[in-house]
């Protein structure tokens, strides 16, 4: 009865569509995820509400019902969606006409990059840009760098609360063409990938750069945090190996939805580097105390590089943040004032697009902020993953991290008139990041033992502990080196190795079975069990302790082809392309299924499987030719669907009427309809 209320309840605090909010308080947009299986999502969507991805949905409410939606035992969380903007400062008042003017780029000399290229000048690696889209027509940027991407944002209205989003895009962008109705996100390609070599303008940091625009901000920079975690998705599936984020939002609005995207990638090997933000004037920038997304959107698991502003003289920028949990290493983001031309400019040069004159091409700008420091430690990162290919994510993170120049004495007051040592990193070295002396230690496959008697596999850059289980079920007889006391410390910790795949688990407390696919474990129902034709027999308990180190996946699927009834009835039914088609008696026993074996699955577990979209029998093998037994009519079974045959058609293939199967009328009628056969 509790999930009947729910989904009643569900509706009516979300409504048809947006919620009237002059009495029941301020209408927002929230995104909700569901434990719950097909009603709950059919809920959702009756109420107008708009799929993200898996069974994360965005809705708008009501902000006290949405109180009321947390409390509900089918929502694993529901949270307002967050207002991101791109975290860029402008440098002056002339920041836009003054745009075409070009200077040197002091900072990479400062990051040793130019000495880095001696090594590699980059490889092909995707990055993608969560940004306001990016301008592939410039100069600097159109030689084919700038590849398909994908848009998942809301034009915001001027007159409106940060809430109102007035018109939805969703879709992709075609390579080569200018997504930027804003310039910041060109900014950010340019410092990256801007062509070297040409005699034109800047050069970025890696020349052979893919760059993947992901427009998650509108023409005013500004955007939902679930917008951001529906582009980074998207990037992960398509190719991405770096995603950038050069934004950020006051708070924690949105975090929810954006560590799930942050896992998201990480776990598929996608290092994630955000700008520390610019909120120095308003929190004190102490992230510590403040924290504030997307750079601190990942639960403390150390899956996001953050990325501190410095100007050239290795000072902390007035505006940048900070604070050991969020920031990890610092890079240019401004610079002193200097003149140019009778004009006061500071900041960081890069590519410009200016929405205000579409018809000036080629541009660049001065600019300041975080957003221009993250993108020259995602150019740097280009060159690491360049370099060492085959290095797993951490190791990648790590090696980066651990690559930068002391700037303790340049900063001993600038962290809220404290030191900031261990606030906001070292400045990163681009040229130390590639210093293959730094690491790995052992040979990739190697397997250690520590003084503590636990077993690890070297592997891509990372240690991977090895369970007791998983030690004899994978490396039986093999011999481990001995590791000296604390020689494996600086080694990044990956996820422990899995056991092998097929293995069946289970914890001793619970009676759910896990299946391990792909190095993840899998909650499988006993439906997908039946449907494997897996035996209880070769399910493995171990220890819940041990189970939980296995890095954990979504449900195992339902294998098509599985038989399923209730207890109480002998209606038996075929799973089909994630629906169910129920059995005739006739089908069953034409198509060889009587010693097929059958789930009994409770009546809600069956009803809450939608009817497949190819009809509610299922249909005879093809072929089959058939009528009821109240009309003439014949028909042929062809793909699934019955056609009915006139006399020559059926004369001029040859049948037989003794081979025409009399069915119960009810029955026939039932079948899908196909177009008639007439000759």
């Amino acid at each position: 009865m509790k999930v009947i209320i729910s989904l009643v309840m569900i509706v009516s605090l979300l409504g048809g569509g947006l919620p009237v909010a002059a009495d029941s308080g301020t209408a927002v947009f929230a995104n909700v995820k569901i434990r719950a299986g097909e009603q709950a999502r059919l809920a959702l969507y009756a109420s107008g509400s708009e799929r993200l991805y898996d069974e994360v949905y965005r809705v708008q409410i009501a902000r006290e019902n949405l109180e009321i939606l947390r409390t509900e035992s089918w929502v694993e969380f529901a949270e307002e969606d967050g207002v991101v903007r791109a975290a860029v400062v402008p440098a002056d008042p002339w920041f836009t006409s003054d745009a075409t003017v070009i200077n040197k780029q002091w900072y990479l000399p400062r990051m040793q990059v130019p000495q880095a290229w001696e090594k590699t000048l980059g490889g092909p690696i995707v990055v993608a840009i969560v940004d306001t889209g990016i301008d592939a027509r410039h100069q600097d940027l159109n030689d084919g760098r700038v590849i398909q991407g994908f848009s998942s944002y809301c034009e915001f209205s001027i007159n409106e609360s940060e809430s109102g989003c007035v018109t939805r895009i969703k879709g992709e962008i075609a390579a080569g063409i200018n997504s930027d109705d804003n310039g910041h996100g060109t900014i950010v390609a340019g410092l990256i990938g801007a062509i070297s070599n040409n005699n034109l303008g800047i050069t970025g940091i890696n020349w052979n750069v893919k760059l993947m625009p992901i427009k998650a901000l509108d023409a005013s920079g500004t955007g939902f945090a679930s917008d951001v975690a529906a582009g980074m998705r998207w990037a992960t599936d398509n190719g991405a190996r770096i995603i950038n984020l050069s934004l950020g939002g006051p708070g924690l609005s949105g975090v929810e939805v954006l560590q799930e995207a942050v896992s998201y990638a990480f776990a598929r090997g996608v290092l994630v580097i955000a700008a520390a933000g610019n909120d120095a004037a308003a929190t004190g920038g102490n992230l510590n105390e403040n924290p504030v997304v997307p750079v601190c959107a990942d639960g403390g698991q150390n899956m996001i590089i953050g990325v501190a502003a410095l100007d050239e003289r290795d000072q902390k920028a007035a505006f940048s943040n900070y604070g050991s949990n969020c920031i990890d290493i610092a890079a240019p983001g401004t610079s002193t004032p200097f003149t140019i031309n009778g004009q006061q400019k500071k900041g960081i040069l890069s590519t410009y697009f200016e929405p205000a004159q579409p018809d000036k091409q080629n541009l660049y700008a001065y600019v300041s902020g975080t957003s221009v420091a993250a993108p020259l430690v995602t150019g740097i990162a280009t060159l690491v993953l360049s370099s060492f290919p085959d290095l797993d994510v951490r190791a990648i993170r790590e090696r980066i991290i651990a690559s930068v120049d002391n700037i303790d004495t340049a900063n001993s007051t600038a962290c809220g008139e404290a030191s900031c040592t261990g606030h906001i990193g070292g400045r990163i070295n681009a040229l130390k990041a590639l210093d293959p002396n730094r690491g790995p230690f052992f040979a990739s496959g190697t397997l250690l033992r520590d003084a503590s008697g636990k077993y690890y596999l070297f592997e891509k850059g990372v240690r991977r502990l090895i369970t007791d289980f998983v030690l004899a079920q994978r490396f039986p007889g093999l011999q481990a080196a001995a590791a000296e006391t604390g020689s494996l410390d600086a080694i990044p910790l990956g996820e422990p190795v899995p056991p092998i795949d097929g293995t069946l688990l289970k914890d001793p407390a619970s009676p759910l079975v896990y299946l391990v696919e792909g190095g993840e474990r899998h909650p499988i129902s006993y439906l997908a069990f039946v449907s494997r034709s897996l035996r209880f027999p070769d399910v493995i308990t171990l220890s819940g302790v041990e189970l939980g180190t296995y890095q954990l996946g979504a449900d195992a699927a339902v294998i098509d082809g599985v038989l399923m009834k209730t207890a109480d009835s002998p209606a038996v039914f075929i799973y089909q392309q994630g629906g169910r088609q129920l059995l005739s008696y006739f089908v069953f026993i034409q198509r060889g299924l009587r010693d097929r074996p059958i789930a009994v699955i409770p009546f809600d577990q069956l009803s809450a499987i939608s009817v497949a979209a190819q009809g509610f029998l299922y249909p005879p093998v093809d072929g089959t030719l058939l009528r009821g037994d109240a009309d003439p009519t014949v028909y042929i079974i062809q793909n699934g669907v019955r056609q009915a045959m006139n006399l020559p058609a059926f004369q001029n293939r040859g049948y037989s009427f003794q081979s025409v199967n009399v069915l119960p009328q009810s029955e026939v009628s039932t079948y899908q309809i196909g177009t008639p056969i007439v000759e």
